[in-house]
């Protein structure tokens, strides 16, 4: 792995199927042991445009989590605002960058995990 994640391009992120090919949702990008997730309701390379940004090995850990419903502890932290329903994804121990989701985009995000979408093996074909 490299010490420096790499520079995604726009294309190398993917959504999970779930979600609708013209609306917003969680996209992944995976690659030299380096994982990046970012919301697509922004401008790719915009000034919004944020990521958050995790290691092959954190992310995998994330997803086994999130399988068995332990993630709690794990990279990945969601969380619920209570001031308009919305779901905050942040690197644990990290609050500098927030990517924020409704119910049907965290729903889609969820559905993708359980079916392995964003596993290594799915960005290899």
């Amino acid at each position: 792995m490299n010490t420096t994640p790499p520079l995604f391009a726009e294309g190398e992120f993917r959504k999970a199927a779930r979600s609708q090919p013209d609306l917003s949702c969680v996209c992944v990008a995976r690659r030299d042991g380096w994982v990046e997730l970012r919301d697509d309701k922004t401008v790719f390379g915009g000034p919004d445009d944020h990521w958050l940004v995790f290691t092959a090995e954190e992310f995998d850990a994330f997803l086994a989590g999130a399988r068995e419903g332990c993630a709690e502890g794990l990279c990945l932290e969601v969380t619920r605002r209570d001031a308009d329903g919305m779901y905050v994804f942040r690197r644990r121990g990290w609050a500098a960058v927030e990517l924020v989701f409704t119910d049907a985009e965290l729903l889609a995000f969820q559905d993708g995990v359980i079916n392995h979408e964003f596993d290594a093996i799915a960005y290899t074909a």
